[in-house]
């Protein structure tokens, strides 16, 4: 039978599923903006299942006699968990997808304000996690500038790319890329294209004049 008022709480149920959706969305433009993980597609769906299965949860069980409301909503955080878990990775000793799993994570409890109707506290956390994200990427917001730069070396035939990467080390810089590539100017040989980075305001100026220091480094210059 048809409760009274059914048909205006599935208008307020289908608003909250658009709202979530629509948050998740701008979250995950944010992301792709800037090339990571999980983009929009991807948080679009985390806030529309996570709002999906807190509706479930409240109102999907009232037939019932006993029933807890809360079950299948706690095991969205755990299942999220899972989620966030697959999206960070480490790559030359660096740690990276924290932020995106955590922005996932967020954006699922966002999710779930909106699913359970609690409209004020899920708007706040959406303009809570897209401003994070988008004001604290600068490092120089919070007065840790960073440099970045891309470079071609060659190295002494018995160096590895192991003493190489030690060497950038100890002068500060984390190698994000190591890759072997052809010689330009020569094919018989090969070359380390690499992506360094450290928390520091330097030049590249600076930077090669110090790596080219190094006895295992033949040849060091800015990748194009």
């Amino acid at each position: 039978m048809i409760k009274p008022g059914w048909l205006n709480l599935e208008y307020e149920l289908l608003i909250r599923l658009l709202l979530a959706t629509f948050f998740g969305a701008i979250i995950g433009y944010e992301r792709h903006s800037r090339s990571k993980e999980a983009g929009i597609r991807t948080h679009m769906i985390v806030a529309l299942g996570s709002a999906t299965i807190m509706i479930l949860s409240k109102y999907g069980f009232q037939d019932a006699k006993d029933f807890d409301a809360a079950r299948l909503a706690a095991q969205v955080v755990s299942g999220i968990g899972f989620l966030g878990a697959g999206i960070i990775f480490v790559r030359h000793d660096t740690i990276q997808g924290l932020t995106t799993a955590a922005g996932i994570w967020a954006t699922s409890a966002m999710a779930m304000c909106f699913g359970a109707g609690l409209y004020i506290v899920g708007l706040v956390s959406a303009l809570l996690i897209i401003l994070i994200q988008t004001f604290f990427v600068n490092q120089h917001f919070v007065n840790t500038p960073r440099t970045t730069i891309k470079l071609m070396v060659k190295i002494q035939k018995d160096a590895s790319i192991g003493d190489i990467n030690n060497a950038f080390k100890k002068a500060g810089y984390t190698c994000t890329e190591i890759r072997m590539a052809k010689d330009p100017e020569d094919f018989h040989k090969w070359v380390l294209l690499m992506e360094v980075t450290t928390l520091k305001d330097v030049s590249p100026a600076q930077l090669l004049h110090k790596m080219r220091e190094v006895p295992a480094i033949t040849a060091i210059e800015i990748a194009e």
